[in-house]
């Protein structure tokens, strides 16, 4: 098992398909509680940073789904499921939550990465869910961690939301600067 925290920097990239940034992959995967052997889902895989993460502590034993409907974006989940030389990590094209019935296996944990869609896709994420398993998003927006806080508790969770701000440091002429990253809204809920 290996603990998250893969430098940014470590993972191909795209200009335009997001990516789930380190900390707050390190954070979501917590909330996700993950462990070896566990299976999980990731919906909204962009970069596939998160599925990366979680195939490498969930090991060997484990599963990850990665789910996108970008086909660049599942071409650049490809390129880094293979750069870590991960077997784990099963890609799904297509859109959720209509792909997610490929999925038969029932699962530990999921992390839902976009914002559309959201009351579509957590009920179906949910069904998947074992009790005591998690679901954790991410969001940038107000209505979306409100979304999903509602939806997650009108599906039985106990739903909690914690705000992230990040600033990273940045070399200038003079020393350094802290260069704050967007707030990012992380919502979990185990499933009861």
């Amino acid at each position: 098992m290996r603990v998250p925290g893969i430098p940014d920097e470590e993972f191909i990239r795209e200009e335009k398909i997001p990516m789930t940034k380190e900390e707050i992959r390190v954070l979501a995967l917590s909330k996700a509680r993950l462990f070896y052997g566990a299976k999980f889902l990731d919906v909204g895989s962009g970069t596939g940073s998160v599925s990366v993460e979680a195939g490498l502590i969930v090991g060997e034993k484990g599963k990850v789904y990665a789910v996108e409907r970008d086909p660049q974006a599942v071409e650049l989940t490809r390129k880094n499921v293979e750069k870590f030389s991960l077997r784990n990590v099963e890609i799904i094209e297509g859109e959720a939550p209509e792909v997610l019935n490929k999925i038969n296996d029932e699962l530990d944990s999921a992390f839902i990465g976009g914002t559309e869609r959201l009351e579509e896709i957590i009920p179906v994420v949910s069904e998947k869910i074992r009790r005591g398993g998690m679901i954790v998003l991410d969001a940038i927006l107000i209505e979306s961690a409100v979304k999903a806080l509602h939806t997650l508790s009108e599906l039985g969770y106990k739903a909690e939301v914690i705000e992230v701000i990040v600033a990273k440091g940045m070399k200038t002429s003079k020393g350094y600067a802290m260069i704050s990253r967007n707030p990012i809204f992380i919502i979990y809920g185990e499933k009861k």
